[in-house]
């Protein structure tokens, strides 16, 4: 997902004057520009290579705007609000919408356990037996509507319940998918087979449709958080709420003003209530004076108040979670015809590896983030570090090649050997993205050359120790391989 969010009405898309200086009018063709008035608005990054998305965008909303003895295209566009249909049609070119049903589903298992289990058993005990959810950034439903079934699954039919869950996104045509319910299958493709009995049925050529009565559960609205905070009112927040969840936004907001987002997210917390985000956005400072929890494969932000129930009882799953999560490792070995193993070993729940505080080395912080298979959250931490760590870049070829991205492997690989050509990890890591692509020849080559460095200083100087990559599996690599002979044998020449 990314950029999602609700407006206060018609009125909603008041410019957020007060968090970027005025975009001055420049040709309707100026892509700077243009890119500058949609961040001011809506509060995105863009970098450069958004291009791709804002080149189309720009010429949709030209093709729409420009006519003959009419005010300028760019006086028009400037002067619409963002929940303007022209705005509309950029905001969908430009958004990303990565999502499906429970996606990471062991981050969903921590949320039940540390949060919503809480939650509900403290409205229990204080006779109230109401619940307001949040989904910020909800893109096309999946998120809001798998919360709905888990709370289904914890309340049922049990009466005097008044649930009311609220998905809230910048881009209306993800709404209006997520009102539909109608997705592809790989959308559900973590829902249990229960589940998927139960909520879904086939609406033809490979897509299912949701329930009606479990789409009845969910309201959704136009939010955009930049347009709140611009506006510095509480009263612009569809606020409060025992439980909100706003995952892998942040990491696409200017960072400038990711901690007054993060503010603003904190105002959407009822007393006792909690915030769920990703762990790459979890920097205690932004989110103060809500109190952090690391849940297991989560991490929480509870609000403490008068009424502080329900983060009581998250104190005491929080315990229980702890208990059962003891660290965990991962390492990458490549074999002969397949594929490297540096995706997140696969571990019973009870073994998980807990997410790492926010103030743990960024980088080992990067790494378990990868162990647990939250791999975009753990590319995006390694490209904070490319500056100033050599052992990111290794862990961004490793990311990426375990994403598929296989350009941005084989790129960061090749900065790695040339920033580090003597580097026994570096050849080891290229030999990983090489096997990903197919080309065996060139593994072996930068295997036997990973094995002649180590010989040549014992094993001392290996960059990537952080990563647990270490001599013995480099060399055991290169015998798989075939690129250095079984042991006793003489060695191999590089081919």
């Amino acid at each position: 997902m990314a950029v999602r969010q609700r407006c206060r009405g018609p009125q909603g898309g008041r410019r957020p004057a007060s968090i970027r200086p005025r975009v001055m009018s420049p040709p309707m063709g100026d892509l700077t520009a243009f890119r500058d008035l949609i961040s001011q608005r809506l509060g995105l990054a863009l970098p450069s290579h958004f291009d791709r998305r804002l080149k189309p965008a720009l010429d949709r909303a030209r093709d729409l705007l420009e006519s003959p003895g009419g005010p300028p295209a760019w006086v028009q566009f400037e002067a619409q609000p963002w929940s303007a249909p022209i705005w509309q049609e950029v905001i969908k070119l430009v958004t990303i919408r990565e999502t499906s049903f429970f996606r990471q589903r062991a981050w969903w298992d921590s949320l039940i356990e540390a949060a919503l289990h809480p939650l509900v058993a403290a409205r229990r005990s204080d006779g109230s037996r109401r619940l307001r959810c949040l989904s910020v950034g909800c893109a096309s439903g999946e998120e809001p509507y798998s919360l709905a079934i888990i709370l289904e699954g914890l309340i049922g039919l049990e009466a005097g319940w008044t649930v009311e869950i609220v998905g809230l996104d910048l881009c209306a045509a993800a709404l209006e998918e997520a009102r539909a319910g109608v997705y592809d299958l790989r959308a559900i493709r973590e829902v249990s087979a229960e589940e998927g009995a139960r909520w879904f049925r086939p609406a033809g050529r490979g897509q299912v449709a949701l329930d009606a009565r479990l789409r009845g559960k969910v309201d959704f609205r136009l939010f955009n958080l930049a347009d709140a905070v611009a506006a510095g009112a509480t009263g612009a927040l569809p606020g409060p709420a025992d439980f909100v969840i706003c995952r892998n936004m942040l990491i696409h907001m200017e960072p400038s003003l990711q901690p007054a987002f993060a503010r603003a997210l904190c105002a959407l917390v009822g007393e006792g209530g909690m915030l769920a985000v990703s762990p790459v956005e979890a920097t205690a400072s932004w989110f103060a004076p809500l109190r952090i929890l690391n849940v297991g494969q989560a991490i929480l932000f509870a609000k403490e108040g008068p009424k502080t129930t329900s983060a009581t009882a998250a104190r005491t799953a929080l315990r229980s979670a702890a208990a059962k999560s003891p660290a965990g490792t991962t390492r990458a070995h490549p074999g002969e015809g397949t594929a490297p193993a540096a995706e997140p070993r696969k571990t019973a729940a009870a073994h998980v590896p807990p997410v790492p505080h926010q103030d743990a080395d960024p980088l080992q912080r990067a790494r378990l983030l990868a162990d647990l298979g939250l791999l975009q959250e753990a590319r995006h931490l390694c490209g904070q570090m490319l500056a100033t760590r050599p052992e990111a870049r290794l862990l961004m070829a490793l990311v990426c090649q375990a994403l598929a991205d296989i350009p941005a492997a084989e790129a960061a690989a090749r900065h790695s050997l040339a920033s580090a050509p003597g580097a026994a990890a570096a050849h080891y890591v290229d030999a990983i993205v090489q096997l990903r692509k197919g080309d065996t020849e060139r593994a072996r080559r930068a295997l036997s050359e990973a094995v002649r460095l180590l010989d040549m200083d014992g094993g001392g100087n290996l960059v990537g120790r952080q990563l647990g990559i270490e001599a013995g599996h480099i060399r055991q690599a290169a015998r798989r391989l075939g690129a250095v002979p079984a042991e006793g044998g003489n060695r191999a020449r590089p081919v």
